[in-house]
């Protein structure tokens, strides 16, 4: 055989090695740690990797890992959900994408791995900004610069598979139970981030949320009792049945139909002073309508600002 039909036979060998998911190597790379530190040598950490993942790890590789001259992150910051820890920001970002956000893959053929995808459109700025500042403090990673689409909607949107395996559709309320209900600033955080993305607040000082979610609805009175905010039903109430007409304000204008039940949960206005001051809005003109409501009551001094 020819040098160059060698080098050739040896370039298609290297093409056909399987490449190994980033989390399937960060599991591997956690696994070898803990092996290591058990005293094994690398011929017997290689016998444990295979029998546990069918997989062959390269001593080279090992040795690497040890001297730290490479990694098997490659920037991917939280592999899995056992490596994601609740915080208030964690928190917010789920109740955005249960309420306007966006969760979704994209598939790639192989040798390429699916890519997944958290985001959200919405109208108001600095929803987009603060949801961008809370996805970068949760994958250490520089925020996303919200843009505009042809609609001027703002649009945030960063990769992670963690997060889509989270926050997936239709929302698992189990799932994230152990994130939102972590402490009781992560449920305030939730709640705020849902109801900037599906809430309302009108002049009039009524303060709710409408969703097409029963048991999400169902889940969001029971969070806010849990703070001390009551709700003016025990049980969500119907809003509008599937097939009422609607315009969609956020894009053309143009007449739709509701393809689903909507329900609507309100704030009691007894509890409006603790929704502001426990849960509030990051949505500047929500949180005017109900800071200006507060005022009229003499809740609320002319001077207070939003914490």
């Amino acid at each position: 055989m020819s040098a160059e039909a060698s080098a050739h036979s040896q370039l298609k060998r290297k093409r056909r090695r399987t490449i190994l998911p980033g989390e399937l190597r960060i599991r591997i790379h956690e696994d070898f740690l803990e092996l290591r530190k058990q005293g094994l040598s690398y011929n017997k950490i290689i016998k444990e990797i295979k029998r546990r993942y069918n997989v062959t790890i390269r001593k080279s590789t090992l040795s690497g890992w040890k001297n730290r001259k490479h990694s098997p992150y490659n920037g991917i910051r939280i592999p899995t959900l056992e490596f994601l820890k609740p915080s208030e920001d964690l928190a917010y970002i789920a109740g955005a994408i249960v309420g306007d956000g966006t969760v979704y893959k994209m598939s790639i053929s192989a040798p390429r791995y699916d890519k997944f995808f958290v985001g959200l459109t919405v109208k108001d700025k600095e929803f987009a900004e603060e949801f961008g500042r809370r996805l970068a403090k949760v994958l250490g990673r520089e925020p996303p610069i919200p843009r505009q689409n042809k609609y001027s909607l703002w649009v945030v949107e960063v990769q992670s598979r963690t997060l889509y395996e989270l926050l997936k559709k239709p929302i698992d309320i189990e799932r994230i139970r152990p994130y939102v209900e972590h402490c009781e600033r992560c449920i305030a955080m939730f709640l705020r981030g849902f109801f900037d993305s599906e809430g309302y607040a009108h002049k009039d000082g009524e303060i709710g949320v409408v969703n097409t979610n029963y048991k999400m609805l169902e889940y969001v009175i029971y969070l806010l009792k849990k703070i001390g905010i009551e709700t003016t039903s025990e049980k969500p109430i119907l809003h509008h049945r599937a097939g009422r007409p609607f315009r969609d304000p956020k894009k053309t204008d143009k007449v739709y139909r509701a393809r689903k039940d909507a329900y609507y949960v309100s704030v009691r206005m007894k509890s409006n002073l603790t929704f502001y001051e426990k849960v509030g809005f990051t949505i500047e003109r929500k949180r005017k309508r109900l800071e200006e409501y507060l005022k009229r009551r003499g809740l609320l001094p002319n001077n207070s600002l939003t914490t």
